[in-house]
């Protein structure tokens, strides 16, 4: 059932990388970052999420957003969202962090 869960039911996140997470020199890198990160998450992805990796040039932005089609859910929403599936939140952000921290080593050849 999973697999065949359309684009439309999957919870789209949108992760916005801090260009000073790459280090010093971030802001040279982040786009190229953004683009090779996202490819990473996806391919591992839970089928019921769609990956996007975004540099975070504006403060003002929430470091992640989560939506449903054209609607856009709040962290409780996006609690349930993943809920529904056997996953939690915490966990949720714990994979990510952990995933992000290898796709870095890897990015820069570590």
């Amino acid at each position: 059932m999973l697999n065949t869960l359309s684009d439309e039911k999957k919870m789209t996140v949108i992760f916005r990388m801090e260009p000073g997470s790459l280090g010093p020199d971030g802001q040279v890198y982040i786009e190229e970052f953004c683009e090779f990160a996202q490819t990473q998450l996806q391919a591992c992805a839970e089928p019921y999420l769609i990956w996007f990796i975004v540099p975070r040039f504006d403060k003002s932005l929430a470091e992640m957003k989560f939506q449903l089609v054209d609607k856009v859910l709040n962290k409780e929403q996006a609690t349930k969202y993943l809920a529904m599936f056997g996953e939690n939140y915490a966990n949720f952000e714990d994979q990510l962090e952990n995933n992000l921290e290898a796709i870095i080593n890897q990015f820069f050849g570590r």
